[in-house]
Formats: structure tokens, sequence, C-alpha cells
């Protein structure tokens, strides 16, 4: 049985689904808008047809502005993979996949609204960082940034019941992670424009050194994070 997904391109540049097994079908599909292709795979088709659409149209909606906004060279060629097998929520590779978003279908079925995680994932791509939780790249900062895009870009947030926390709780710091650095990072960007874009390029280039925040903020993180910390709890 061939199943043809929607919004799909016509035949001959898009392999649609294919090989039933009892009930479960394979599904297949690329797509593509301006100059940025996606191979949408789902060997079991564990994801349902709304679902599917949805992660499909998040990541257009997202990719393509966080793509020009952040790194214009950013793959143009991206795969999202539906993997069973996975027992993780959606994570990027490395080297050869680079540019694959890998997802855990069982996640999506607790969570169908959580298809922003997309934006998440997509974000990792456009950051593209040779080199990843070290000095030079400290994961704190990169997860950070993934989650600051997912709020920025994000096509429904609110759907899976996520938002970047208005408060800081004891114990929390800028190297927090997640959704604590990427709260601190949209109210630092507020304040120092173009703080975000400057850490990422640098992050990318392996220019990172905690003395560019003072360099753009004219505060040392530390610093900087009190402030935060202050604001948030009024």
């Amino acid at each position: 049985m061939i199943r043809v997904a929607r919004g799909a391109l016509p035949l001959s540049l898009a392999t649609l689904a294919l090989f039933a097994s009892g009930a479960a079908y394979a599904f297949e599909t690329t797509q593509r808008q301006g100059d940025v292709t996606l191979h949408y795979q789902d060997a079991s088709d564990a994801v349902p047809e709304g679902v599917r659409t949805r992660i499909i149209d998040t990541f257009f909606k997202a990719y393509l502005p966080q793509r020009t906004d952040f790194h214009p060279h950013a793959a143009a060629e991206v795969a999202i993979v539906i993997d069973p097998a996975y027992d993780g929520i959606a994570y990027v590779g490395e080297k050869a996949k680079a540019s694959t978003i890998t997802i855990n279908p069982a996640w999506l079925a607790k969570h169908p609204g959580d298809t922003d995680l997309v934006t998440h994932e997509a974000m990792h791509i456009v950051q593209g960082y040779p080199e990843y939780a070290n000095a030079r790249v400290p994961g704190w900062l990169v997860e950070g940034v993934a989650d600051y895009a997912r709020d920025r870009y994000g096509v429904d947030n609110a759907a899976a019941g996520w938002a970047l926390p208005l408060t800081v709780k004891e114990g929390q710091t800028a190297e927090t992670g997640y959704r604590v650095t990427g709260a601190f990072l949209k109210w630092s960007e507020a304040a120092h424009p173009g703080l975000v874009k400057a850490l990422d390029g640098a992050l990318r280039s392996g220019r990172y050194t905690p003395a560019l925040w003072q360099t753009h903020t004219g505060h040392t993180l530390p610093d900087l994070w009190t402030a935060y910390a202050k604001a948030a709890t009024r």
C-alpha cells in the first residue's frame, strides 16, 4: 500500500512509503521549501499523520528563519528519522549524522503536542559547532541557545506546556543549561541586542571565551547572572 504525505513533492522528487507488514506501513517523504530539502523517514509508520504533518511544518517554519538569522550556510539537506529503538526524546547526531534529527515516537505518543522539540533540534543543526562540551564550546551554552531558539522560533510551544521559566530557583546559575540558560539569554539579548548571535558565531568558530560576555554587555557572566536573578525574582 502506498501512502502519500500531504504537501509532498511530486513522485519524481519524493519517495513515498512503502512496505506493508501486518497493520504497519513504512513511510518516507522528501519535501523542499526555499533551498532546504527535508527527508522524513519512519520505518514503522509509528507517528500518526496529524502529528507527522505538524512535525514537518514546524521544521520548515523554524529552521528556515533560524538558518537565515544565525548561519546561512548551515545544512541545506536535513533528515528527520523516527526511531522506535531510541529511548531518549530527540537528538542531532555527529559527523555524517550532523544534519539528522532522530526522534523517539514513544515520546510523541505520550506528548503529541510537543512537536516544537524539532525547533530545538533544528537549532542544533544551525549551530553546527565543530566541538562540544568543553571549554571552547560548553554544553550548558549549547543547550541554552537551542532553548532560546525554541522560545523565539517555536510554532506552538503552548501545546506542549513548554515555556522558559520566569523565576530563578535556588541553586540555579547561568550554567544550569536548557530552559534556565535560555531564559537568561532571552533577558540578556533584550538588554544587549546581538549578544546571542555573537556568542553563537564565536562558538562555531572556536573563539568563545567567558570574556565575550563582558565584551558584548559590559558585565562579567557572574555579574550579568546576578542582575538577571534579581530582576527575575521581582
